[in-house]
């Protein structure tokens, strides 16, 4: 009842505001919620990039389309492997500004991810064949790969050599010698130490420079390729315009996009109710659901499966969390259920299992018989505390758990504070824990500060995204993740150690590879699967607690319409980007101003 009452005041309040602001609309537009970073800098590399912006300024090649396998062409026309080179012709287009958009852009943006992110290190070189042709030299093209390439919005147009080809010749200097050192490593080679200190140092100053650059302070805007271009942000109010040399442009009906900050989950609830922004994809707990349809009966519901978990993660470079018996213990002293049910009713249950293949996906990847040779980590406190005893853990007069050299088992779970449903899982998970004996503390991560803090390891436990399948529904896409991408950045596992399996000692980071490798050959890849899901599932290098559902509200007939019917196709693009959602049905001409 507080909630609803809180969201009735929001609701009024921000029902006059938008009664005094609405006379100053002079075009349609469409309004959403989001973050940013401010100041604004319109720079993808400095700190918070461009926050929700991302997908309406930059192009990857294609979307695809998971619910039916297809791949929609955006500002690639068609692509082709020719050999080890993907092959890409680029659509006849123009950046913001009029400059024109050719391969030269792709050059220099790949350059800047090699020197800025160390990534993707397999493309080895790029071919400017022609002002719209570009080939993609690979040292590895399987599916997986090129997937990735084809569809993630970094790959192509962060960059524009307009803008940045200031900065080319540095870039490429220092992407030399970190994919040196990355071929390598991947030869199980000794990197030399002087290497490693030239590229170090030149790495270093390098990205400071870029991260500083601001093309909004230097040449007053960021032109972009993308459908729409920040024009107007202030501290409570992104503007984005419609981009008049898009490819697209004589389709898209709707020539603003207005983003309000997205404060907290409350403030948009509250948005949504009172009109004020036209889609959001909050969590929403369930008794505050039940009463949007009779405080604003346009507003509908289209509930999707985000293809990703919540877990709590570990800091591996802690000395607590080495120890598997320990990670073991937290999970049977975790009643998951009961975290999913405070931080999202609406999310798949993740209790019994953490072995990093989504619970909407299990029976597909995984058989029952498999199943049963895994540890269940269903809630047992019992188990956990039998376990502890075992390894040499006891429990004092005080009620705390110590280490076997007399240590209390004290630490603290981070949670980045603007998620209030990974905060209200950090609570409970905290709660529950003390109760249990261990002495947990919570500690919430400023704003804008997540990947500082997490890339940073300065952490000891967090709640963060576990495995997640965003843009290609395949395990392969969550091993990377785990071993190989974000969560390994976060959690340093050693993932390229062995590890003991009934079917030998086995390598994660290797046995991912070899995934990648056979995405499109399903038997060859439920092998791989398995061993993964043994690996994750017996050394813990997280614990999920539920499976996201992303509820996305929209809002018909108020200042848009068009929205697809809840059995289209087009929902489906939606988890790891829902922005994407949106830019395809503006592109479309779909999503039009309500007359």
């Amino acid at each position: 009842m507080k909630k609803l009452n809180l969201i009735l005041i929001l609701v009024l309040l921000l029902s006059l505001t938008l009664t005094l602001s609405s006379a100053a609309i002079k075009e349609p537009e469409i309004r959403f919620a989001t973050t940013w970073p401010y100041p604004f800098h319109g720079n993808a590399f400095g700190p918070g990039a461009i926050g929700g912006a991302w997908w309406f300024a930059y192009e990857p090649f294609a979307y695809y389309i998971p619910a039916t396998g297809e791949y929609i062409p955006r500002l690639a026309t068609s692509w082709k492997l020719e050999g080890n080179k993907l092959v890409v012709n680029l659509r006849k287009t123009r950046w913001s500004d009029g400059t024109p958009f050719t391969a030269k852009d792709i050059e220099c943006n790949i350059a800047f991810l090699h020197a800025m992110w160390e990534w993707p290190y397999e493309i080895a070189g790029v071919e400017v064949r022609s002002e719209n042709t570009v080939a993609l030299v690979l040292s590895s093209t399987h599916p997986f790969l090129i997937h990735s390439l084809l569809t993630d919005g970094a790959i192509s147009t962060l960059a524009p050599y307009h803008i940045y080809g200031k900065f080319l010749s540095e870039a490429k200097e220092v992407a030399s010698l970190g994919r040196k050192i990355w071929e390598l490593r991947e030869q199980k080679k000794i990197v030399p130490e002087d290497l490693k200190k030239d590229y170090d140092k030149k790495a270093a100053a390098f990205r400071e420079k870029v991260n500083n650059f601001s093309p909004i302070k230097e040449i007053g805007r960021m032109p972009v390729v993308g459908t729409y271009e920040p024009t107007n942000v202030t501290q409570t109010e992104m503007v984005l315009t419609k981009n008049k040399y898009h490819w697209a442009a004589g389709k898209i009906r709707i020539p603003r996009v207005v983003f309000r900050r997205w404060s907290s989950n409350e403030f948009v609830w509250a948005s949504l109710v009172a009109g004020e922004i036209d889609a959001a994809h909050p969590s929403i707990p369930k008794d505050v659901v039940d009463q949007f349809n009779l405080l604003n009966p346009n507003l509908k519901l289209k509930a999707v499966s985000d293809l990703s978990e919540f877990a709590l993660i570990f800091n591996f470079e802690k000395l607590l969390f080495k120890d598997l018996t320990l990670r073991k213990a937290i999970a049977y002293a975790l009643n998951r259920t009961k975290i999913r049910d405070v931080a999202a009713w609406q999310a798949k249950d993740v209790s019994d299992y953490a072995h990093g293949v989504l619970k909407s996906m299990e029976k597909t990847w995984l058989s029952a018989d498999f199943l049963k040779t895994l540890t269940n980590y269903s809630y047992n406190p019992a188990k956990a505390e039998a376990i502890l005893k075992e390894a040499g853990y006891t429990k004092g007069s005080d009620g705390l758990w110590r280490t076997p050299d007399g240590k209390v088992v004290a630490f603290t779970v981070s949670v980045y504070g603007p998620h209030s449903d990974w905060v209200l899982a950090a609570r409970e998970i905290t709660e529950q824990l003390k109760n249990f004996g261990f002495k947990v503390d919570l500690k919430i991560i400023p704003e804008g500060m997540r990947d500082t803090v997490m890339r940073g390891g300065d952490y000891e436990a967090a709640v963060e995204f576990g495995t997640a399948w965003w843009g290609y529904p395949h395990p392969a896409m969550g091993y990377t993740r785990i071993y190989q991408g974000e969560v390994a950045d976060f959690t340093r596992f050693p993932a390229k150690s062995k590890f003991k399996t009934p079917w030998g000692d086995l390598v994660p980071y290797e046995l991912t590879d070899k995934l990648q490798e056979v995405t499109t050959k399903p038997a060859e890849a439920k092998d791989y699967v398995m061993k993964l899901a043994y690996i994750t599932n017996e050394y813990l290098p997280m614990i999920p607690f539920l499976e996201k559902v992303l509820p996305i509200f929209y809002l018909d007939g108020k200042r848009v319409t068009g929205w697809p019917e809840p059995d289209d196709s087009t929902w489906s693009l939606a988890p790891g980007g829902i922005e994407r959602v949106y830019v395809l049905l503006l592109s479309e001409g779909k999503l039009r101003p309500k007359l």
